[in-house]
């Protein structure tokens, strides 16, 4: 039997901020004995950067203030103290703000040991109360683990970065009745904004948040929010609101539901990725073939993309390696698909798999515009 390896809160915490390292093992972050968002603020430097993932563009970095990063986390911990949580099992790499929050600085103030595993290891035994810092991978991993988890007495489900992949969620919770989840809904740029506890329902502003501005009449608008704890961009002061990528519908006068995102944005596996960007790039690297893109709820990533190339498997290898070269590591296509070109008046060209019917392409004077499966987020 592999023995677990033990870790010094202190070291854990040093290597995410230092290095955005995440162990494997176990941190006892009780054994701090922080109890409160000044005490863990005293651990934490002046001042905290955070990288945008660059797959929109270049990186970009936030600051955050330890003060920030502190309170996020009192309010987490908050949400979470009614669940008796005796252990966190932190999926989320610790580099990342979510990462950071759910697998030190939450356990910090719960006085709980945080468990860093992979994505393809079970939940430990042990805990009996483990809130798990999912990502959209770890529903994949919880699934497998049902006969495992029933055992346990409560289990709460924090999800964030990404869209939940609703099916294996569904068989979830309906194998885990018990289930608990918090999902959080934010950015880099903002950190924590809304919450909701069921995959379908409203988003409810966090207790510091607030819309900058009135409701819309007319429909979906961009959300823009202030808050105390919006980052910094570099060489730049603390503003207090943000725009962010979502737009949403107000459902009332601290609730929304959201309904896209600006720019055919998609998260793939918490990244954002802007598809115009993509297809624009590989449409300059290959001036001679037709490129678009194709969206889809995934069971692991939360959602993933595939590319469409008109023509034949020549064409097709021209965009997968133009793809290899072009787009940043992590946040490629699921696969490039070939999509038939069509004559004017042969008729309209065969569907990709499990995509709606496209149009001409082209031979017939038109580009091929994305065919996407509902709304992203």
């Amino acid at each position: 039997m592999t023995r677990t390896a033990l870790i010094r809160p202190e070291s854990a915490l040093e290597g995410a901020l230092t290095r955005r390292e995440t162990p494997t093992g176990v941190a006892d972050w009780g054994a701090l004995g922080v109890r409160s968002a000044a005490g863990l603020a005293a651990l934490l430097p002046a001042e905290v950067p955070f990288e945008t993932s660059g797959s929109t563009g270049r990186p970009v970095t936030w600051w955050r203030t330890g003060e920030q990063l502190a309170a996020e986390a009192e309010l987490l911990a908050a949400r979470l103290s009614g669940a008796e949580p005796d252990a966190v099992f932190v999926h989320a790499p610790l580099g990342h703000l979510y990462g950071l929050l759910l697998g030190c600085l939450v356990p910090a103030l719960l006085g709980v040991p945080a468990h860093y595993l992979r994505a393809t290891d079970a939940p430990p035994s042990g805990p009996d109360s483990p809130v798990v810092a999912a990502v959209p991978s770890t529903w994949w991993q919880l699934e497998r683990s049902v006969a495992r988890l029933r055992a346990r007495a409560r289990l709460t489900v924090v999800h964030s970065t990404a869209r939940l992949p609703d099916d294996a969620v569904t068989r979830v919770g309906q194998a885990l009745p018990e289930l608990r989840l918090l999902e959080l809904h934010g950015s880099t740029e903002t950190g924590l904004v809304a919450t909701r506890s069921s995959a379908g329902a409203d988003w409810t502003l966090a207790e510091d948040v607030r819309f900058t501005a009135p409701a819309a009449l007319d429909g979906p608008e961009l959300l823009a929010v202030t808050s105390p704890r919006v980052a910094r961009a570099a060489f730049g002061p603390y503003l207090g609101e943000h725009l962010l990528d979502d737009e949403v519908l107000r459902t009332g006068p601290r609730s929304y539901r959201l309904t896209g995102l600006r720019r055919r944005l998609v998260k793939v596996n918490g990244r954002r990725v802007d598809l115009r960007a993509v297809e624009e790039r590989l449409r300059a690297a290959l001036p001679a073939v037709e490129v678009s893109s194709r969206t889809f709820a995934d069971p692991v990533r939360g959602e993933w993309y595939d590319l469409l190339a008109v023509g034949g498997e020549p064409e097709r290898r021209a965009v997968q390696n133009a793809a290899a070269r072009l787009i940043p590591v992590g946040t490629g296509p699921r696969a490039v698909r070939v999509v038939p070109a069509v004559l004017p008046g042969a008729g309209a060209a065969p569907a990709a798999p499990g995509s709606a019917a496209l149009p001409r392409a082209a031979a017939a004077g038109h580009r091929v515009h994305d065919v996407q499966e509902g709304p992203t987020r």
